[in-house]
């Protein structure tokens, strides 16, 4: 099947798999039983069934969970039936899953999981539907009519193809609220032809790590990696992350033989001087994507994992995952520039304008790197005032039509055609692989009762945001009472992580008696970032 194709890619070879070798694994997780190609489909179909009868025609859909095969089965199963889904992490506040819940008019949610109290409470104008307990008991009454042999080829005609939105990652807005990037069939069809040329993904079975959460456009690459090429999904879930012998001892046996991730979980890792090719005896490529790569991380994990390919990739999620790619060599790393994040792939060029006026740069200048190619996403779900302002319509060097994104991130091509990315150009920061908006935090901290003010900095070392500190005044009510700053602080910090998710707190709170201006009457930013602690 080729990308110009406009059936999804993940359908028809998931299927495909799933009649030629229906045993073949298609998802594992320490503790649960492996799930194989005929049962993921089979799920799939079971829960494509309870879609049709639940959920009106045509509408995005939330599927609730955390790590599991029905998360899988649920993206298969909406795409079955004509529905973009919506991926929602269950360790996401209660406060932001409601956000998302009424941007898409409280539709049906898919649980992969129970939901617990709080977030059903957030969700409670929506329909739940309980994917373990529909799929445990159709499998129980011996349902076969869903089964990949059994599959009634009327059924392609309802599904997701080519332009169809086939999913909407919400990330972190500058309002305080999430924003929804809508990613097209064709979007990933184009992207899943490219990363099958990755070397180890191409050889096709491959056992891919699956650690991001599926609410992250990271867990794309290891989803499209695995079900475009009949491999199989080992998931980490996030308990074992912080705990290097507990997610030693789980990958030890997995047999993974492609690691994607941000720099930074592997740098988390690298931290033990276990981590080497006894842990990961089977891993042949190492890919990431998300945040920088710095010369370490690539240097240790070559001198570790002798014979492994280390891939460095560079995308928003407005582009479909990524759209470069570059191996690091010997050369790259004798070099103390930063690393280059590789060549645009096959469909996709790169321009590098000024910021203000949007003209192209002189030749290895630097500026802002502006995306035009045909994974470029759609836009931001019901937001045309966001998406007029990042989008627009382009042609290629051959005059083939297409869509150009402005990516608000700095960079240069070298004389070789690879960009090097410079890091953003505006409030926008990656942190952990996380795009967070700094107005996002804010405008949450805003909201609670003891803040009168907030101004949120990133805690730059070596090159990476570390940390986030908030430098909060605070309400004229909240002084009058009888607390001490400790009190006042922990406070502020319980009622934050009420409202964002844990990877968007700040490490500190500094209470302050005012806000620093500058000469234009802003917060002076660069005022706080000098600011000790």
């Amino acid at each position: 099947m080729t990308a110009e194709n406009d059936a999804s890619i993940l359908l028809e070879r998931t299927l495909d798999t799933a009649r030629r070798t229906p045993l073949a694994p298609a998802y594992h997780m320490t503790g649960q039983p492996t799930c194989t190609y005929e049962q993921l489909w089979t799920d799939a179909g079971i829960l494509a069934r309870r879609i049709e009868e639940h959920a009106a025609p045509g509408m995005p859909l939330i599927v609730l969970g955390h790590k599991s095969h029905l998360m899988i089965a649920a993206f298969l199963a909406c795409m079955r039936t004509g529905h973009a889904y919506v991926p929602v992490d269950a360790e996401l506040p209660a406060a932001r899953v409601a956000d998302i819940a009424a941007q898409l008019d409280n539709p049906l949610v898919l649980c992969a999981e129970p939901a617990d109290a709080d977030v059903r409470a957030a969700l409670c104008r929506a329909t739940l539907l309980d994917a373990v307990a529909e799929t445990s008991a159709a499998r129980a009454a011996g349902a076969t009519a869903e089964a990949p042999d059994a599959f009634d080829e009327a059924e392609r005609a309802s599904w997701l193809h080519g332009d169809d939105t086939q999913y909407i990652i919400f990330t972190s807005g500058s309002t305080g609220k999430p924003k929804g990037i809508e990613v097209s069939v064709s979007n990933v069809n184009r992207f899943a032809a490219w990363m099958t040329t990755f070397p180890v993904v191409r050889a096709g079975g491959a056992c891919f790590l699956d650690q991001a959460p599926y609410s992250f456009d990271l867990s794309v690459y290891q989803l499209v990696g695995a079900l475009a090429t009949g491999g199989c999904l080992h998931a980490v879930p996030s308990r074992l992350t912080g705990d290097h012998a507990a997610l030693f001892a789980d990958i030890r046996t997995a047999g993974v033989h492609v690691w994607v991730s941000t720099p930074s979980f592997a740098d988390l890792c690298l931290v033990d001087p276990g981590f080497d090719r006894q842990v990961l005896p089977a891993t042949e490529l190492f890919l990431f994507c998300g945040e920088t790569l710095h010369h370490r991380t690539a240097r240790t994990l070559a001198a570790r994992f002798a014979g492994a390919a280390v891939a460095n990739t560079y995308g928003p999620t407005e582009s479909t995952v990524a759209i470069t790619y570059v191996e690091i060599t010997d050369a790259h790393l004798e070099n103390p520039q930063p690393l280059p994040v590789g060549a645009a792939r096959p469909g996709t060029e790169l321009r590098i304008v000024d910021p203000e006026s949007g003209a192209p740069v002189e030749s290895g200048s630097s500026g802002e790197i502006v995306i035009a190619g045909d994974t470029v996403a759609k836009g931001y779900y019901r937001r045309p005032d966001l998406t007029a302002a990042a989008f627009f319509d382009t042609v290629l060097s051959d005059g083939t039509a297409t869509r150009a994104f402005r990516t608000g991130d700095g960079g240069h091509l070298d004389e070789d055609g690879m960009l090097h990315y410079e890091g953003r150009l505006d409030l926008l920061v990656k942190m952990n692989g996380f795009r967070i908006e700094l107005g996002d935090v804010e405008s949450n901290l805003t909201a609670l009762p003891e803040v009168s003010q907030a101004a949120v900095v990133p805690v730059e070392r070596a090159g990476r945001v570390r940390s986030l500190r908030a430098f909060v005044v605070p309400a004229a009510d909240a002084l009058d009472e009888p607390t001490d700053p400790e009190q006042l602080t922990q406070r502020v910090r319980d009622g934050l992580a009420s409202r964002v998710p844990a990877y968007m707190m700040p490490r500190t709170v500094c209470l302050i008696d005012r806000m620093p201006l500058n000469a234009n009457g802003k917060v002076d930013r660069a005022a706080l970032k000098a600011r000790g602690v």
